[in-house]
């Protein structure tokens, strides 16, 4: 059995930064001329290093390092070409970070419901809610669960709308032998510290098109072109000024210490999923032997190896405590009533944030916990946060007898 007590930083991480600290570069940069003689874009940086490592580990050509996972996921939606007031179909429970990705772009987060237990998106619920507009669909891997992708695909791409995977909870997460992030036009992953592998903060976006990735990276590095992987970098023409912002863009460029933490941490993701594993087991295990809790587990496919984030369990109607149900929030419930998204462009009609719009996922929540499996955790503290979760319900049981 593996050291059941894991450090998540240590030597791996103390050493990749001090290399940066003794480099004088703590920045990316975009290329000659901004600022420092360590800013050429030809110098080999700690943000390269992790974009070729996550390539080779993911299979796709091309990467691109962010600062946040909510940056990546905006990346993927821009990186596609996707245009203001075209609408993104999200799923009705995920993070707000995903539907924000969206309206950040300029689109407009369409939600379609979920599966009640699993809580994954639902194809028939895409179909449903498309429109003339729909240009795009986000899939996110819940808690490491994979999403249907076989299923949104088939209903997608005779609409030729993009696909979009939030892998941001399912970093290792295999669907036959196939990582998930593979399967659509664009991915995304966090790197927030209570993810597989984590920078504290950061994020990483990757896709098979190389124009999908010019655009991404553009957009992601304040308008400035700066590409990798073998693909051109436009030439300034002679007499024009400025620094070279060819397009709008947000400066989401990752740091070098949150790239070289990254990248050590990416060298220790078979460790850390191979402790996730074994506490995944035992808590089936554990969970099994208490045949009598009010708990039930959610069956997987054969075909998938799950890389948990956390540990979903359905419990009693009204005791779930997921919480992330997006148009419920204050945000969304403000566009609802004002029916213009946040940068003033109108709602269509048949587009609702209201209560109720999606009631297997106010259904969903209410019974669905989740459990960390985080690599950190011994095994003592895995138990104890499961006799936590039942005397909670044990607790709720009795309140609610007459």
């Amino acid at each position: 059995m593996a050291d059941p007590n894991p450090v998540q930083f240590g030597p791996f991480e103390s050493a990749a930064l001090a290399d940066v600290v003794a480099s004088g570069r703590l920045w990316r940069g975009n290329g000659t001329g901004w600022g420092s003689r360590h800013d050429s874009a030809a110098d080999d940086s700690s943000a390269d290093r992790l974009e070729d490592a996550f390539a080779q580990w993911i299979g796709l050509p091309y990467v691109h390092a962010v600062n946040s996972g909510t940056s990546a996921n905006e990346a993927a939606v821009v990186g596609l070409g996707l245009e203001p007031g075209d609408e993104v179909i999200c799923p009705a429970a995920c993070p707000a970070f995903v539907p924000f990705a969206v309206l950040a772009a300029g689109c407009i987060p369409v939600f379609a419901d979920v599966h009640p237990e699993t809580l994954l998106l639902l194809p028939d619920a895409v179909e449903r809610v498309a429109s003339e507009k729909t240009r795009a669909v986000v899939a996110v891997h819940l808690w490491g669960l994979p999403a249907p992708m076989a299923d949104v695909l088939s209903i997608a791409r005779p609409f030729g709308w993009k696909v979009v995977e939030d892998c941001a909870q399912a970093l290792g997460t295999m669907v036959a032998d196939r990582p998930v992030g593979t399967f659509g036009d664009a991915c995304c992953f966090s790197l927030q510290q209570s993810k597989h592998i984590t920078s504290g903060e950061g994020g990483i976006f990757a896709t098979k098109d190389p124009e999908t990735y010019t655009r991404a990276v553009v957009y992601s590095s304040a308008g400035v072109p700066h590409f990798r992987f073998g693909l051109p970098t436009p030439r300034r023409q002679p007499g024009s000024v400025g620094r070279g912002h060819i397009g709008f863009g947000h400066n989401h460029r990752i740091s070098e210490m949150q790239a070289a933490v990254a990248l050590a941490q990416l060298s220790r993701l078979d460790e850390f999923n191979r402790r996730r594993a074994e506490l995944v087991r035992l808590l089936e295990q554990e969970l099994d032997r208490r045949h009598d809790a009010p708990v039930r587990t959610l069956k997987r496919p054969s075909e998938v190896s799950v890389s948990y984030w956390r540990y979903p369990v359905l419990v009693p109607a009204g005791q779930g405590t997921f919480k992330e149900i997006p148009y419920l929030e204050p945000a969304f419930q403000r566009m609802n009533s004002q029916r213009r998204t946040p940068f003033g462009l109108p709602l269509p009609e048949y587009v609702t944030y209201a209560p109720g719009s999606c009631p297997q996922a106010e259904r969903g929540a209410a019974q669905v916990r989740a459990l960390s499996v985080h690599q950190s955790l011994t095994d003592d503290q895995l138990l104890a946060s499961l006799d936590a979760m039942l005397a909670d319900l044990s607790r709720l049981r009795h309140v609610r007898k007459p």
